[in-house]
This record gives C-alpha cells, structure tokens and sequence, in this order.
C-alpha cells in the first residue's frame, strides 16, 4: 500500500485497564509513523469508573490527550475497535474493522455476539485481532476463516520494564522485604486467575520457607479485587489463613507503570497459576523485568514463555459453564505441582540466569514497537 495510511483507533485512554493499555501504547507507536491517525473514546464499560491521569509519563499522555476524534470527512483504510466483553462487529464507515477481543474461556456467548449465529453473519470487512492462539480458538470455532483472525501478541515498553538493580533494593525496602523471598502476582483477583489456589499453595509453602513472603497487585479502581482476596482467605483453614495473612503485602491502588515496574522487579518470583485468561500481561511484564516464571502451561502464556526461565504448572483442560449455560474451556492447574514448583523456585541456584533470560526474551521479542509493526501489517495488508 502506496501513500499516507489513514487509521481509526476506537477504545478507552487513561484507564488502568488492559484495554486502555493495549489502546494507547499501540497509538504512541503509531504516532511515531507515518500514519494519519485518529482516536474514538469509546464509553467504559462501567459507569462508576473515572479517568487516571499519571499511569504514563506525563509527555506520552499529552501525546495520547491529542489524538483527535475523526472529522466527518475522515474515511479510515483501517478501524481498530477495542472494545470489552461485546466485540464491534458492525461494518465500519469505510475499509476494514479490526475488532479487538480475547475471548478467555475461548468461546463466544450470545452476550459476546448480539444475537448473531455465527461468523456467516458478520460482514467480510470485520476481521479479528486477538493475542494469543489460545483465544484465537473462539473465533475459529464462531466460523471466522483463518485469514480474518489476526494474532498479535502485547508487549511491554523496554524504557520501564526491565532489570533494575538499585530500583529493585528500593521497592524491597519499601515493602519490607528486604530479606524475603518475595512471590508476587497481580490481576483482578477474579476467579479465573486462580487466586484460591495461590493462596492454598503459598499456605502450604510459608510451612516450610519462613522467608517466604507475598505480594498480590489488585485493581481495586476497576474491581472489587480487595473483597476477592478476603473471600479467598475466610475459606481458608484457620491455620493456613493465619500463615498467609502474616506474610501478605497487598497494594490495590493504581498506580504508574513505573511503580508497577518497580513492584514487579522487587519479585524473587512471578506466579500466575491461572485457569483462562486471553493473554495474561503481567506475566510478559514480570519476564521483562528480570523475574523468572511460575505460571500454567497450556494456555496462552505457552505463546510467549519459555522452559529456560518458566516453571510450567500441570493442568487439565476443564469446561466451564459460562451465562446463560455456554461451555467453556478452562484449565485447572495441579495444587501439589505449584506447590513444588514454588519451592522449587525459593532454592533455585539459578534464579538469576532465568530471569536474565526471562527479560531478553522479552525485550527482544516482544516490545511495543515490534508488535506494532505486526499489528500495522495485518492492518494494511
């Protein structure tokens, strides 16, 4: 394709969401090529929710806070909806819809789709973008041809995500954990997480390991992920509550992406045993920063992981009965091997190693500007 490349963005700005991140880190790449852009503020998902200046460096935000809307006369090549729970399969005003979903239980409800029966019924100039084969599955099984599922994967922006030594000893002495073995996770704290099992397993670590501390990254602006966490810890026994309780660090607020970074590198861990999910970000991110993995193997972190710095968690592929009695799929991690493997990984001699590993595979494969360049490909293809 010959001249200028006219692009629609249509999404959420200034929201710690992974919608909004997806969204905006895409646009400030964009912004740096040679495309005539433009940006349609889609309404959040919740009413309750507000805007959260500061999440980026104030320079990356005023570059974000001045992407205009599309002027009537604006006739998109492209439009790249991101848009939750109801991907847009309407036909765009001109050119091609890219809609943005992740399908994490990898199928389409009828809630997903509005009544349509299948991809039969969405128009030929809406295509898909997902990031991960695992959620790829869905809009195959929907009936979308190969050639209109589009995978690209997210990224991270290297400037912040990476290995930190003094930033590092910085936010452990924040924390108070200086001289722990510091496990972390972060999410919604929603069951498809895997936040019960988590907990079950770091009870039955902190038995054995009296260093061994934890730190959970809520979203409490967006979920009740606070009320989540003590919900998990009330069906706890009495014993292993108490284990867990003592050694939990838990911090809900939103905050930059260069404390998020800050949290994650303070990490001697990552453990994600999660059940679904489309993509699973903060493990990318935790990898970015130098800190080696415990995670589920089979699901879509199989795309971006690696066995050199990631300890792969057993798992059987389950269905889940989603709203209104869809099946759906879901993997459900072995307890026993995550408790293994986390103690495995509080005496790994090689730690270090893997998560230099970790963040090369990263930084390398998997920054923002790379998965940009595929994205635009598929875009204007």
């Amino acid at each position: 394709m010959t001249g200028r490349r006219l692009l629609l963005v249509e999404g959420w700005r200034f929201l710690p969401h992974s919608y909004a991140l997806v969204a905006q880190s895409h646009c400030l790449c964009f912004a740096r090529r040679d495309i005539d852009l433009r940006f349609a503020d889609l309404p959040f998902y919740d009413p309750t929710w507000r805007r959260s200046p500061g999440i980026l460096a104030p320079s990356e935000e005023a570059v974000l806070a001045a992407l205009r809307p599309p002027e009537p006369s604006f006739l998109p090549q492209a439009t790249f909806t991101l848009r939750p729970e109801r991907p847009e399969f309407s036909p765009p005003r001109s050119g091609t819809r890219f809609a943005f979903a992740t399908a994490e239980y990898r199928v389409l409800t009828p809630a997903n789709v509005g009544g349509l029966r299948s991809a039969a019924d969405v128009p030929a100039s809406v295509h898909v973008v997902t990031p991960s084969h695992w959620a790829a599955t869905a809009y195959a099984r929907f009936g979308f041809l190969s050639e209109r599922i589009h995978i690209v994967p997210h990224g991270v922006e290297p400037s912040i995500f990476g290995p930190d030594d003094a930033a590092r000893r910085a936010m452990r002495r924040a924390l108070g954990a200086e001289d722990s073995f510091l496990f972390a996770s972060a999410g919604a704290m929603t069951w498809n997480k895997g936040l019960d099992l988590l907990l079950a397993a770091f009870a039955r670590v902190a038995e054995s390991e009296p260093r061994a501390r934890f730190l959970l990254k809520g979203a409490d602006a967006l979920y009740p992920s606070r009320e989540l966490v003590s919900e998990v810890l009330a069906d706890l026994p009495a014993r292993a509550r108490a284990a867990v309780t003592s050694r939990l660090i838990y911090e809900g607020r939103t905050v930059s992406a260069k404390i998020m970074a800050d949290l994650l590198r303070a990490a001697d861990c990552y453990v994600s045993p999660y059940r679904a999910e489309g993509f699973n970000m903060p493990v990318l991110e935790a990898m970015a920063c130098g800190v080696p993995i415990v995670c589920t193997q089979g699901g879509p972190t199989d795309d971006f992981t690696d066995a050199a710095f990631t300890r792969y968690v057993r798992s059987e592929l389950r269905t889940k009965l989603l709203d209104g009695g869809q099946p759906g799929d879901a993997l459900e991690p072995d307890l026993d091997h995550l408790v293994g493997l986390m103690l495995e990984a509080v005496h790994d001699p090689d730690a270090a190693t893997r998560g230099a590993l970790a963040a090369r595979h990263a930084r390398e494969r998997f920054t923002w500007e790379a998965v940009s360049d595929r994205l635009l490909a598929s875009l204007f293809s």
